[in-house]
Order: structure tokens, then sequence, then C-alpha cells
């Protein structure tokens, strides 16, 4: 039989990174799409460019893939219960939206008699996706049903490292779903959470201790992506890697890295070297020139990036519980909430927050932490110096 995937979401992530795994792996594709729009260019075309930054010799034109409409429950549903794996990359706060087209896919693999096992993996930079997704679906089965389930269905973490990025106008004129991608290719996943026989897909490196390095990620990759971003916006800059090349944000990128890096070394057992070359990596990767990738694209949605378990909270508080003083993260915090990026709703809906109930309880209610928190103190005092910093043109 032909390996088949379905891939809920047919964005950047989608279609850049894990299309392009599968396609070198001989899956035959079915993206699920809500967007209208988007469903109908896709059917249209029928193909599209994915273009490597660096490395033009690994370029590829993905095709010979089928497109279906979220709304087409009983279609979807067919594909995931026949699929040979399922991936969801639709953003982490979007996943209530495909439960019911799961459940609806294990209904039919249930009816259909299926008993080879079925692997959900998920491109998620959220907290938790899975344990959250299945939740989502178990409530809606049936007890008989939920025991099939969680018997035969696993549901994977994985790391994305690979950036997707918008075209240049010229290869939106000639192909407007066309994408430029980053030169990385490996997927890490949580090996723990398959169920059956692990899909074979280019790239995809299931491994052991995932959660540990999750959690490494977000607080290193993600916590250093984020400072360049909302630093980078504050002095002006219009694209990562601008930011990511100015020595003063380097060192703040590096100064948070340390404060994180000691707390996950002594929660997860990392090599402190090993850790160090991790966070350089990731500055690195944000640091290259090839990859044209607006500021504004990474600091998107700043209420989101600001959660308690997220990017840059998430790694200031595990820092304190080790009794390290956060104050490079404390910056990048105060940094996302002067964030107000006039075309992005969260942006304008976080400083409206801020001038409706003032800057402690917005800090309170957007990152999670309790009245009295002397990280609030912290957080509040580098907002202030960096709005004094703004005004006089002295940032950072």
């Amino acid at each position: 039989m032909a390996k088949s995937a379905v891939i809920f979401g047919a964005g950047k992530i989608a279609r850049g990174f894990i299309a392009h795994l599968l396609t070198l792996s001989g899956y035959q594709i079915t993206f699920v799409e809500k967007v209208p729009s988007l469903v109908a260019l896709l059917r249209q075309r029928g193909q599209y460019q994915v273009q490597v930054m660096g490395a033009p010799e690994k370029n590829i034109v993905i095709t010979d893939f089928q497109v279906l409409a979220s709304d087409q429950v009983a279609a979807v549903a067919e594909k995931v219960a026949a699929a040979t794996v399922v991936y969801v990359s639709i953003g982490g706060p979007n996943l209530p939206q495909i439960a019911p087209l799961l459940t609806a896919g294990v209904r039919r693999a249930i009816s259909s008699g299926r008993t080879v096992p079925l692997n959900v993996v998920l491109c998620e930079n959220y907290y938790q996706p899975a344990q959250w997704l299945r939740q989502l679906v178990t409530q809606q089965l049936t007890p008989s049903e939920a025991q099939w389930f969680s018997q035969n269905v696993g549901i994977v973490e994985t790391m994305v490292l690979r950036s997707s990025v918008e075209p240049t106008e010229e290869m939106k004129a000639a192909d407007p779903l066309s994408l430029r991608v980053q030169d990385m290719w490996e997927m890490p996943a949580e090996k723990e959470a398959f169920v059956g026989e692990i899909p074979a897909i280019l790239g995809l490196v299931p491994q052991e201790n995932f959660q540990g390095g999750l959690t490494r990620k977000l607080f290193t990759y993600n916590a250093i992506n984020a400072i360049f971003a909302y630093m980078g916006y504050l002095k002006g800059y219009q694209l990562l890697s601008e930011a990511a090349n100015d020595p003063e944000l380097v060192a703040l990128a590096r100064a948070a890295s340390n404060e994180s890096g000691q707390a996950l070394c002594r929660r997860f057992g990392f090599d402190p070297q090993e850790q160090r070359q991790f966070a350089e990596s990731a500055i690195s990767k944000y640091q290259k020139r090839e990859i044209v990738d607006p500021i504004e694209r990474n600091a998107r949605d700043p209420i989101r990036k600001l959660g308690r378990n997220d990017r840059l909270v998430g790694p200031a508080c595990l820092a304190r519980e080790y009794g390290i003083r956060p104050a490079a993260h404390s910056r990048g915090i105060a940094a996302a909430l002067h964030y107000n990026y006039p075309e992005d709703p969260a942006a304008q809906k976080l400083q409206a927050m801020i001038q409706d109930i003032g800057l402690v309880n917005t800090i309170r209610r957007i990152c999670g932490l309790a009245p009295g928190d002397e990280l609030i103190t912290m957080i509040s005092d580098a907002y202030q110096e960096l709005g004094a910093s703004k005004r006089s043109s002295r940032l950072p």
C-alpha cells in the first residue's frame, strides 16, 4: 500500500517543512485547511515551489497533493482513518478546531476495523499540546471508543527547527504559494509517545528525554528569537538578522541564555558546555543574513508569547526557582510589552490593556504572575527604563 499522510493546516510550516519531508519520503499528501481562499488556490495551482535559502540545489516543487476544506468532515474522516501518519500545524491555540475532525477520523477507523496504530505528529510551539489535544478528542468519544483511541493512537510532540518565510515579490508573481525555507532538516520527536512502528520519514528523529529537550528549545531558541524580535523592533530594525547582528542585543541574548541555561542544566541534567553551544547555535541561526525574515513575523502575537509557560516568562520563572535573577529575561519581557505594531491585533489589544488596567495588572493577567511577585517589579522597572531609552533614542 502507498504511504499516505494527512496534514492539518497548509501554512508555511505545513507546506514548507512537513510536506517537503513527506514528499521526499514518498508519501501521498492531503492538506486539510480552513481558509477558503487558500484551499481554492492550492486546488487551482496543484503545485508550489520550496526554495532552500543558501542551498538552491535542494529546491523542490511539491506536486500531487490533495486538498480538503475543514468543513468536509466525512471526507477528512476517511483520509484520517486510512492515513499512515497525521501531522498538525495550525497554531497551538487552534487545536480545538480540529478535535472534532480527529474524533470523526477515529470513529471511522474503528468502524472500518483498522488494527494498525496511527500516530498524530504535532508541529506546534505550544505548551503541552499533545496532552490538550488528547483530552479534547477523548471527551467527545464513548468509553469504548476512548479505550481504542488511547491504545491505538499516539500523539507526538516535535521541535520545529526550520524557519519558513514569505517569498520575494518576484517569487510571488511566478507562484503565490512559493516559500523560502532554512536549510535545516531534522525534526526531533518524542520517542515514547509513538504507538506501534515509528513512521519512516526523512528528518523525523525520535528522541528520549524529549520533554526536557522541548523545554530547552522553547526556553533557549524561542527565547532568544523573542529577545531579538522585540528588542529589534524597539531599535527600528526590519529584519531579524539585523537585530541578531547588533552587538548589544547579542550580549542581552547571551545573558538571558545564561540565566535560563543554568536552570535548565539543574532541572534536566544537561551538560553546561553543551547548553552554551546550543544557545550559540540559536544565535548563529538568527544571524544568517541569507534568511530574510521580518521582525514582524517573529514578534507576532505578543500576548500568547508572554504566557506563563511560554518563551520569555517561562525561563524567567525557571531561573528564579534556582535562585537566579532573570534580569535579561525581564528586559525581553518588557520589550514585548512595548510591542505596538499597528497591523498586529494582539499587539494593539496588549497596548489597550496597558492603558485600561495599568502595566502591573496587565503583567499579572498576561504573564500569569501572582500579586507581589518580585518578577513583576523587575519587569515594570525594565519597562520604564526601555520607555525612557526609547524616548531619548538610547536603546538598548
